[in-house]
This record gives structure tokens, sequence and C-alpha cells, in this order.
């Protein structure tokens, strides 16, 4: 059960969280006053919205108040020019340098994705991270087995036979978003999560590519559930291969052009 507090010694009566509320959890006393929905705790997703919005910082959540909370820096909002260019010049990068990627910037882009939207608030996904290159040969050794017992693109195994990584690309890293089966929309929410770390992994320097064939053998391989130690009751939803690239993509392809139907 969640517990809203309101401070009424605070609040200045805007009717902005009344009105910011994705649950509808405070409702008007009369005068501008919020007051909590008589479900409020049960019906609460946690998101925050209250606590972000407030602009007197009136309002607290499971005791959390809105003074403790990282405040935005509108000096380091990106241009519309600077993200367009993030998103529209990012590359699907499967030639790495050999160079690690160091923990403790993997550890920081995953710490982004802890914000970006999952149902309901139910921030479903967890995360396991391959860097070391003995696993990661390993892992992809099993996957490549899975898909030649599978008759999965024979070619890939055959290549992973002759010494050639079609997989994981030597990859330096790779991130597996993972969540339990109950969630109410796991594979949404941990695409959603990978999409997020390729564009921070990007903005960082560093290269990534989605990993396809990790969620198939990680679903049907005990061997590779095994390796990315995850639970019993969790899927493997999206995976993404990370390192520093090899090449430099300066020039941008073009794309057909976008189809939209205006309704």
């Amino acid at each position: 059960m969640s517990r809203i507090e309101i401070d009424y010694a605070k609040c200045v009566k805007d009717r902005i969280c009344i009105r910011a509320c994705p649950y509808r959890l405070f409702l008007d006393s009369g005068d501008g006053s919020p007051i909590l929905h008589e479900n409020a705790g049960e019906l609460c997703i946690e998101c925050g919205h209250c606590l972000a919005v407030c602009p007197v910082g009136a309002i607290s959540l499971n005791g959390v108040a809105q003074e403790s909370l990282k405040e935005r820096a509108p000096s380091l909002d990106p241009s519309p020019e600077s993200v367009e260019q993030l998103f529209t010049f990012r590359r699907a990068i499967r030639a790495y340098k050999t160079k690690p990627v160091e923990r403790e910037l993997l550890a920081r882009l995953v710490e982004i994705t802890r914000y970006a939207p999952t149902a309901v608030n139910g921030q479903s996904v967890h995360w396991t991270i391959v860097d070391s290159k003995d696993e990661l040969r390993r892992l992809t050794g099993l996957v490549a087995a899975f898909m030649r017992e599978n008759n999965i693109m024979p070619m890939v195994a055959e290549a992973w036979d002759n010494g050639v990584d079609l997989l994981l690309r030597d990859a330096p890293a790779l991130a597996v978003a993972h969540a339990a089966t109950t969630a109410l929309t796991p594979q949404i929410d941990c695409a959603v999560a990978v999409a997020t770390l390729e564009l921070a992994a990007a903005a960082n320097g560093l290269g990534a590519c989605w990993a396809g064939s990790i969620a198939g053998a990680a679903q049907a391989s005990a061997a590779v559930r095994e390796l990315l130690q995850l639970p019993e009751d969790h899927n493997v939803y999206a995976s993404l291969m990370l390192g520093y690239p090899k090449f430099q993509y300066n020039w941008r392809p073009e794309r057909i052009p976008a189809r939209i139907t205006w309704v």
C-alpha cells in the first residue's frame, strides 16, 4: 500500500496534482485544496507524478519528499537538433574494438534505463550483463549449438564452427533484459528498456546492436539459462551487444519516407 501525504501548510491550491495524477487520486475539495481518494493507497502505482509536478513540494510519497529528489537542470536539455542527430545517425554496430567496456559505464547506462516507461509503472525489467570474454564465447557457442540443433539459420552455426562470430560479433559486452512471465507486459517493457539503453550507449560513445537470437535460445536451452543466471519464472525478451565501434559512421543513409495516416 502506498502512503501519500499532503502538507497543507505548503499547498498553494493550484490544482496541479489533481490534474496530473494519471489515476485521479487527488480530488478537489472545492477550494483547490487536494484531498485523497478513499482508495488512493491501493490504487497508487507510485509513478511519482505528484512529487515531480508540485511546484512547492507539498506532497510526499512513502516518506519521500520532493526536497530529496534530483532536480532537472534545464541547461542540460539537448536541443531538438542534437536529439534528431542522436536518433538518426545511430547505427547497428557489428564491428567492435577489442577494448573492454568499463563496468562503471555499463552500470551508469543501465541506471538510466530505470526511468524508461513500463506498463502501470511495473518496473519489471531485470538485467544480466555478460562482459567476461570467456563467458561471452561460451554463450555464443551454446547459442550456436542451439541454432544448429533446431535448424535455425544454419549458416550462423557453420560460421561459428569456422571461427567467425555472426551472433555476438565479438562484442566485449552483452546486456540481456529479462522479466517474470507474470509481469503485465514483460516483452514491451524489456524492448523499451533496451531501446533506451541503445540510445544512452550511443550518447556515451558506445556502439550497440540488438542480439535477437539470445531470447529464443534462453527460452529453450537450460545451459543458456544457467549461464545467464535466469530465475525460473523469467524469460529473456531483448538483448543488446555493446562495445566501442571499430569504425566511425559520419554519413546518414536515406530511409523510405514515413508512412502516416492522418485521421
